[in-house]
Order: structure tokens, then C-alpha cells, then sequence
């Protein structure tokens, strides 16, 4: 399977990028006041790496491992408070819509991305309020589905795959960054974990190992892993023409035997000891191999492309 070619990771160059602090509040007073008792970082700190655009911009350096952004017409599944589609827009010149489903409390992020969107002189209508389960789009509408730590929250994780691939035009891409729930390291409480083989494990681990909420892991997809993921793709693939392209195995090893970079920094702060841990061990990158053969690299990146069916010659 071949890729575009492997291309570095875009530097930040977000300056032109404006954040205003009602963003910042808002992100606080939701998400990050949501996840403090969770992940025992505070709000503030969970905000600002919540909106760090250099996520952005990383994010377009994985995707473009595949395909380019310029002049593409994106969507974003699950767009939060719009940091991916302005720096996508501006930098990339993407022509990127997403979709949020609207609420109050910890879900702003529909009203925070608008608001986001209109101060950097972006159409804020760019964002449409939907849930993933039903996208308001006509068929084959995309050259790429993107979304990144969605699947996880969504009612029906299955439906909202069908419906992106739906939206997706014959020789797009899809993209999706998951959690790994066969992995040794779970994203939302910033806790080691053992691999989740039953639906009640991760609540009972965090309430009984840790002393966290468990109300909030009863919530999340936690079948969610490797397996399961080939096994959609297997499904789909009786409806749309499909090639799997890679689970991330590849630029998890990639990671592991080079410089491990973390998207977001509380998550490096928690599990940066044990990537070097493993780092110091990795000769020839036989514990990623190892880790990689038992299915919890983390995290998975969905990557199919929507082949073209050939017509039947006349």
C-alpha cells in the first residue's frame, strides 16, 4: 500500500490564527472544567491544550501522508471549536466544513467554532449542527472525511463510519484518528490501562485503581480497537468500494524508534515516561513490533480510500 510520501510535520505558523479569550473561556468552562476531575489537570491547562493549534498542524502533516489538503473539499466529523478548519482554511487552503451537534455545558463546541470561525474572517456557516449518525450532505459530496477522538463519544460509531464513506466521493479519503482500548494508555483520564476486553472493564479499573468518576468511561465506545475497526471496514466494503490503507501501525513505530512527539502536552507529561521507558529498550524497535503484533498501538489511524469502481466496457 503506498502513500503520497512521508512528509514532515508542518511547522506552526499560527500567529494569523486569533483565539479570542471568550473562545478560551468557553473552552474552559466546558471541556476543561468536564475533564478536571477526570484527568486532575486543571481547566485552564486542559483548555489551552485543548485549542493549541499546533495540533492543527500536525494533524494536516498526518493526512497529507496520503493526500493533499490544497483545494480539497474536507469535512470534519466532529469539528470542536473550529481550530482544525481555520488553520486547514488558511494554511492549507482547504476548502473544510465540519459538523458539531449543538448543546450547552460541556457541548459548546458548535457556538465556540462559529464564533472562532467569524473572527478569523472565515464563514462561520462553514459549521453545520449535526451529530455524525445522520451528516446533512448529498452523497459523494467530499474529497476527504476527517475526524480526530470522535468515534468514541458518537451513539452508533458504526453509523457515523457508513454515513462519512456515504459522503465521500469515489477516490477520497477517509481519515480518523481513535483511541486504542487495546492499548496501555487511555487518552480521556490520563491513566495506564490494561487492554479493555469487556465494555464494564474501564470503568471498574478507574473507579477501583484510581478513585476517578467512572460515570463518564460507562459512556465511551470502548470496543473500539484494531479488530474492530478491520471488521467495519469489512462491512463497509460490502457497500462501497473500500482499500484499507493502514491502522497506524506504521507511524507508530515510526514514533516509538524516533523522537515520540505527543499531540497534546498533559498527555505527554503522563505518558512521556513510559514512551522512554520503552524507547531505552527498543533495540531495532522489537517492543513496538511486539506491541504492534498484539494489536495496542496508540493510537489508530483509520485510513481507507473510497476506490472507483471500473464500467463494464460497452
Amino acid at each position: 500500500m503506498k502513500t503520497v510520501g512521508v512528509l514532515p510535520l508542518e511547522e506552526p505558523k499560527s500567529a494569523d490564527i486569533f483565539v479570542p479569550d471568550e473562545i478560551f473561556e468557553m473552552a474552559a468552562q466546558s471541556v476543561g472544567a468536564f475533564f478536571e476531575p477526570l484527568c486532575k489537570v486543571g481547566r485552564q491547562a486542559n483548555a489551552r491544550d485543548f485549542l493549541e493549534l499546533s495540533k492543527s498542524f500536525k494533524r494536516a502533516g498526518i493526512l497529507r501522508r496520503y493526500v493533499d489538503l490544497e483545494r480539497k473539499k474536507v469535512l470534519e466529523v466532529g469539528s470542536g471549536f473550529g481550530t482544525n478548519l481555520a488553520v486547514w482554511i488558511r494554511h492549507f487552503d482547504a476548502d473544510a466544513y465540519g459538523v458539531e451537534p449543538g448543546g450547552t455545558g460541556f457541548n459548546q463546541g458548535y457556538i465556540a467554532s462559529r464564533k472562532l470561525l467569524a473572527a478569523n474572517g472565515i464563514d462561520p456557516d462553514r459549521v453545520v449542527d449535526s451529530a455524525g449518525e445522520s451528516l446533512p450532505f448529498p452523497d459523494e459530496s467530499f474529497d476527504i472525511v476527517y475526524s480526530a477522538n470522535v468515534l468514541e463519544h458518537t451513539e452508533d460509531p458504526q453509523r457515523v463510519l457508513m454515513e462519512s464513506l456515504r459522503v465521500l466521493r469515489p477516490g477520497g479519503w477517509l481519515h480518523m484518528e481513535l483511541p486504542n482500548f487495546l492499548s496501555y494508555f487511555e487518552g480521556h483520564y490520563m491513566v495506564v490501562q490494561p487492554p479493555i476486553l469487556w465494555k464494564p472493564m474501564l470503568a471498574w479499573w478507574v473507579r477501583l485503581v484510581f478513585r476517578r468518576d467512572p460515570a463518564f468511561a460507562r459512556t465511551l465506545q470502548t470496543g473500539i480497537n484494531p479488530i474492530w475497526c478491520r471488521r467495519q471496514v469489512k462491512k463497509a466494503g460490502k457497500v462501497y468500494p473500500l482499500e484499507l490503507i493502514s491502522l497506524g501501525e506504521d507511524l507508530f513505530l515510526e514514533r516509538l524508534s524516533q523522537a515520540f512527539t505527543f499531540e497534546m502536552q498533559m498527555v505527554a507529561s503522563r505518558a512521556g515516561g513510559l514512551i522512554a521507558a520503552l524507547q531505552r529498550i527498543n533495540r531495532g524497535n522489537w517492543a513496538g513490533r511486539v506491541i504492534v503484533a498484539l494489536q495496542g498501538h496508540y493510537p489508530i489511524y483509520l485510513t481507507l480510500r473510497k476506490t472507483v469502481t471500473q464500467r463494464a466496457s460497452s
